[in-house]
């Protein structure tokens, strides 16, 4: 099934948790306001990049050994293209983006620099407010790291700023604890949370709701009505 949408309403760093969630393999095409680029999607990892100049053309090349052939590419070269056509444009936020699986053949390996949790990382450092305001909205929430996520992170290049916020995450302090333990700033300290959330590492903890305790026992209250009657 075809993902669709808008940049403007669905950034980088949930496309990428999408193409995460399964190893998705396909093309992802976005159409800046610039130019059209094609993104070549192998196990979940975004493989190779280029401009073109008609939507249609992407989908008349259905074997990707054939296409690099065709277009002289050096597989050496590919990391090259996602770093130029992909990550140095993080921080635009207007483009229609759609996703189709499954729709070229890919070979067996392929050189990769940037694997996709990275990718997602540096998407985050460029989110806006308005855009980290949709995870990160209630400061009195808790988060929690699920099972082996620091042997995942611990393979991440985290910032010094983003492995300060990682460490403050016992699920325990709400987001505004994390904030103002952190000192850092607000905007980037949930950038990284942000980005913790959509990597799958951590997790919204449920508040634990305490049962109502009576002041005193049924027994008493019994002994007390008894002595009522008895009056």
């Amino acid at each position: 099934m075809a993902l669709t949408g808008d940049l403007s309403n669905f950034s980088f760093v949930d496309i990428f948790q999408v193409l995460l969630q399964g190893k998705k393999s396909g093309i992802l095409l976005v159409e800046w306001k610039d130019l059209t680029c094609a993104y070549y999607v192998k196990d979940g990892d975004v493989i190779f990049a280029r401009p073109v100049d008609k939507v249609f053309r992407v989908y008349t090349d259905r074997d990707f050994d054939q296409l690099l052939v065709k277009l002289r590419i050096d597989p050496k070269s590919m990391p090259r293209t996602v770093e130029r056509f992909l990550v140095g444009r993080f921080h635009l936020k207007e483009g229609i983006f759609s996703f189709t699986p499954g729709f070229i053949k890919y070979g067996s390996s392929y050189p990769v620099e940037y694997r996709t949790p990275q990718l997602l990382l540096m998407a985050s450092r460029e989110l806006s407010p308005e855009e980290v305001e949709r995870k990160i909205s209630d400061e009195l929430m808790l988060l929690e790291k699920l099972p082996s996520a620091e042997e995942t992170v611990g393979q991440l290049p985290l910032t010094p700023e983003e492995k300060k916020v990682w460490n403050l995450i016992d699920g325990v302090k709400t987001v505004a604890q994390i904030r103002a333990e952190s000192g850092l700033p607000n905007l980037t300290v949930d950038r990284a949370l942000y980005a913790f959330m959509a990597l799958g590492v951590v997790k919204r903890k449920k508040k634990e709701t305490q049962q109502y305790k009576p002041s005193i026992t049924l027994e008493l209250l019994a002994k007390i009505i008894e002595r009522i009657r008895g009056l």
